[in-house]
């Protein structure tokens, strides 16, 4: 049983026009939510955003921001942190992108004139740590990697991780490695060939200048990571729709969680977790 404090999670109801976008959505996992979402009376995990001075800047959860605003709803569940807290770190996902050659990557750099240098992994990947403007790709089978020097400019820059993106999105397989996980490791395990795309090492400040800006980061790139994660609170997707009496449903929701906690049935993991999804 844990004790529910604003202090330990703050679930809140917000205007979706009130949040700030810094990440695109994934066209794929945005209908398959969509279609969940839209057929479904019932939101079950809340995104997450961060609260920036007087900005609400969305961290996770855009796939589900976009479905809702699509069915017409004005409101999201979200649970709000304070986005300077050192609890909440920013990492951020590198991309396993199978059957995919860095030859492909290297024809899109000739086409935007963007310099590329070739380098054993180990040494791009301590270039990439020490330097933001620049991008790892590496083939799991040989040796081969490139470092990529991209823009100094931000939105250049994003420019070109999109450019990037847009080579497998919906054309190859990928999936989003953690960036602790060691190349050797994913040389050892992985069952198919393909090339690694380690991104640049966003900031903070990053990511706010993004949301304030016209420009979005491909998705799957940003990874929070949230202590004290709330999932699986169910809310009727109906009280989503208008933002009438928000104070009204922000004290119902409140009831809600604290008639849960009370009954005993609120759960906090403190051990890794692992999921297959659907």
């Amino acid at each position: 049983m844990i004790n529910y404090t604003e202090n330990y999670f703050d679930l809140e109801l917000l205007k979706l026009s009130d949040i700030m976008l810094h990440e695109a959505t994934e066209n794929i996992r945005l209908r398959n939510i969509y279609n969940r979402i839209s057929k479904s009376k019932y939101l079950f995990n809340p995104v997450i955003v961060g609260r920036h001075e007087n900005e609400l800047i969305l961290l996770d959860g855009a796939n589900r921001y976009g479905s809702l605003k699509s069915i017409g709803c004005k409101l999201i569940l979200a649970q709000v942190i304070d986005y300077g807290t050192r609890s909440l770190r920013l990492d951020k996902w590198d991309h396993l992108v199978y059957d995919f050659t860095i030859d492909r990557i290297k024809a899109l750099c000739s086409r935007l004139g963007l310099e590329y240098f070739h380098m054993g992994h180990a040494h791009g990947l301590a270039e990439i740590e020490n330097k933001f403007h620049y991008l790892l790709a590496a083939d799991l089978i040989s040796d081969e990697s490139i470092l990529i020097k991209l823009s100094p400019a931000m939105d250049k820059l994003i420019s070109e991780l999109d450019a990037i993106t847009k080579l497998y999105f919906k054309k190859f397989d990928f999936d989003r490695s953690e960036s602790e996980i060691k190349f050797s490791e994913l040389r050892k395990y992985t069952r198919r060939k393909g090339t690694l795309i380690v991104f640049p090492s966003f900031k903070k400040h990053h990511i706010i200048e993004i949301a304030n800006s016209k420009f979005r980061l491909p998705a799957g790139i940003s990874r929070h990571k949230v202590v004290n994660r709330v999932l699986h609170v169910k809310y009727e997707i109906r009280k989503l729709r208008s933002e009438n009496n928000i104070k009204g449903k922000q004290e119902e929701l409140k009831k809600l969680l604290t008639d849960k906690i009370d009954k005993n049935k609120v759960r906090q993991y403190q051990e890794s977790v692992i999921v297959f999804d659907e």
